[in-house]
């Protein structure tokens, strides 16, 4: 698919003048068709990936960081996704293709960032754990970052560090790296707690799960005042 420099521009959240330094430069892959600088849509997510620049998948170029004191404020109960038919081929895919966003974003693009990120590693991290997420902050035209939990009917066996089948999938979509560190370090507190994990395990109501979460951060608030 080729894009004009507007689109990269909007893709990158970049301004135009700078899309045009880039090609002026060579930085960045592109082309010339009838007069016109041209730009193939997967060399740009891969030159993205390389450059370590988040990518605009929403059709507006004004972005606001979501701030937030944890994950109970992006957290309600359609984050929560049951009896997911998932096989070990196709769960990324099945997960993005669930996911409540707007018609416009290009699941294909989340799908693929996600594979990218797997193939590097596993995140399977152990106790039946996964926390998929893409290499680099995308921004999907939502207010808030994204955090959903997947309930496979069956556990998947992919490849976890400790060997264990997971069968709890813990989506990660951020809008900044930053944002990115805050949400895991956060769903690091909860998952330390054997009684949060015992929860996931045992699919609890999803309204338990919440006010569990709730609970915990006001624990680690007050320990951490």
């Amino acid at each position: 698919m080729d894009l004009s420099i507007k689109d990269v521009a909007n893709l990158l959240m970049l301004e135009k003048k700078e899309i045009e330094k880039l090609v002026k430069k060579k930085l960045i892959p592109s082309k010339i068709i009838q007069d016109k600088v041209r730009f193939n849509k997967q060399a740009i997510i891969e030159w993205a990936l390389l450059n370590n620049k988040p990518l605009n998948l929403s059709d507006s170029s004004h972005f606001s960081e979501f701030r937030f004191d944890g994950l109970t404020s992006i957290l309600d109960e359609e984050s929560f996704y049951l009896n997911c038919s998932f096989t070990e081929s196709d769960y990324v895919e099945e997960m993005v293709r669930m996911l409540r966003l707007k018609e416009d974003i290009d699941r294909n693009v989340i799908a693929e960032l996600l594979i990218s990120r797997e193939k590097l590693m596993s995140t399977a991290i152990g106790n039946g754990i996964a926390l998929p997420h893409p290499r680099i902050p995308i921004i999907l035209g939502r207010e808030k970052p994204l955090i959903c939990f997947f309930f496979p009917e069956k556990p998947l066996n992919i490849e976890s560090v400790d060997g264990e089948a997971v069968h709890t999938l813990i989506l990660l979509v951020s809008q900044t790296i930053k944002q990115h560190l805050f949400m895991l370090a956060h769903l690091s507190y909860l998952l330390s707690k054997e009684e949060f994990r015992k929860a996931l395990k045992n699919r609890i109501p999803t309204g338990e799960i919440l006010r569990l979460v709730s609970g915990l951060e006001m624990q680690r608030s007050k320990a951490s005042n």
